[in-house]
């Protein structure tokens, strides 16, 4: 059973006064930008993020601002100036309703939390409930113990007590919260048989290794060599979803860092384009780990600094509120849990059909080095991230 979750916070604090589609390929931009800018400051360490997650609470920020602090949400979200912020919501709106659920689980949650004795725009509590599926509710900021636990109460909830916190303090003057939490639970549709995983050698750097416990299958995928990216990637299909997950593996040990630099931006259709499907033998990692962040010094690289400053215009969000705000807080909590089957479907058993003659040119996987993988579909990215050490 594989486990994705992710969650975004995003506190707004009280300070003094002082036309818009979405594409797929924009929101893809949108992904690998961040991933590749967060990334290169971490190439220490394990590393999970929903882009999706952040992509719709930033765009339920940007539906609340105003003048620069629109402009540059705007500019990083990809977002096109032609197009009005209606067009945006509904394009996000649509993303919420694009997968299937069926057997498989894969929630999206978003929530807004304003401070009791501020009114809210009519529209944008239109707005949030329509096009992002999110119920505006009036909070006591000013406890500040009573407010953090209902919000970490309501994350645990929407992640199934996956993520028990994730804030655990708030700015005194806080007036809104913008919450969003992504759960996302599967079955491979062809399983690992946990009697083949066995430990195996993984690089840690050139010179660098240790023993791991690696899966192991010998089955038809989808497999692609990218020169381009000196580089290789499988791709591995989920029970009951149209989601896929990729691990994308650079060919030289150290190579991680570069193969990101190459992948900001990509055009996931041009590498699926060269898939095919062939025998392979694969050897992958388990590995299971939380990743938690701030989001604000990523964010800046990205070109967003207004919303963080006193000339941050959330003046869309509350009604005849003479009142400023700017975000003080942007933090990003995943976690991930990838095995053989999984606890929840270890009674399960699946028996695949393969071809009885011999492939003409069988493919070998070896993850035993650092490596990068994504979750996505047609629509989007929803996880993306790597890993360096165990």
């Amino acid at each position: 059973m594989n486990h994705w979750l992710s969650i975004i916070f995003l506190g707004v604090w009280i300070s003094a006064p002082g036309g818009l589609g979405n594409t797929i390929k924009e929101r893809n931009l949108f992904a690998t930008e961040l991933f590749q800018t967060l990334a290169t400051d971490r190439q220490d360490e394990n590393v999970i993020i929903s882009p999706v997650s952040i992509q719709l609470a930033l765009g339920l920020a940007y539906y609340g601002a105003e003048g620069r602090t629109a402009a540059e949400l705007q500019k990083t979200l990809h977002a096109s100036a032609k197009e009005s912020k209606d067009g945006l919501a509904e394009s996000y709106h649509n993303l919420l309703h694009s997968y299937i659920k069926s057997k498989t689980v894969l929630e999206i949650a978003n929530k807004v939390y304003t401070r009791e004795n501020l009114t809210v725009s009519s529209h944008f509590r239109e707005v949030a409930q329509k096009y992002f599926d999110s119920e505006v509710e009036p909070l006591d900021f000013s406890r500040e113990t009573e407010a953090v636990e209902r919000i970490n109460r309501w994350v645990k909830q929407q992640t199934q007590n996956k993520i028990e916190r994730v804030v655990d303090s708030l700015e005194p003057d806080t007036n809104v919260a913008l919450v969003n939490a992504i759960y996302f639970k599967a079955r491979w549709a062809r399983p690992f048989n946990d009697e083949d995983t066995r430990n195996r050698e993984f690089w840690l750097s050139d010179s660098q290794s240790i023993q791991v416990p690696t899966m192991f299958a010998d089955n038809w995928y989808y497999y692609a060599d990218y020169p381009e990216l000196d580089a290789k990637a499988i791709e591995l299909f989920f029970e009951n979803i149209n989601l896929t997950m990729w691990f994308i593996l650079p060919n030289q040990r150290s190579g991680l860092q570069a193969l990101e630099q190459k992948l900001k931006g990509v055009d996931f259709n041009r590498l699926e384009d060269l898939w095919q499907w062939q025998s392979v033998s694969v050897y992958l990692p388990k590995f299971k780990f939380e990743f938690d962040t701030d989001l604000r010094p990523t964010l800046h690289k990205m070109g967003i600094s207004a919303m963080f400053s006193d000339a941050a215009d959330f003046s869309n969000i509350f009604q005849d509120s003479p009142i400023g705000t700017r975000i003080t807080q942007v933090q990003h909590k995943t976690f991930i849990d990838v095995n053989e089957i999984g606890c929840e479907a270890a009674g399960a058993s699946y028996a695949a059909g393969v071809p009885m003659s011999l492939p003409l040119d069988p493919k070998t996987f070896v993850a035993d080095h650092p490596f990068a993988f994504i979750i996505r579909d047609k629509h989007a990215v929803y996880f993306t991230g790597h890993i360096v050490k165990f």
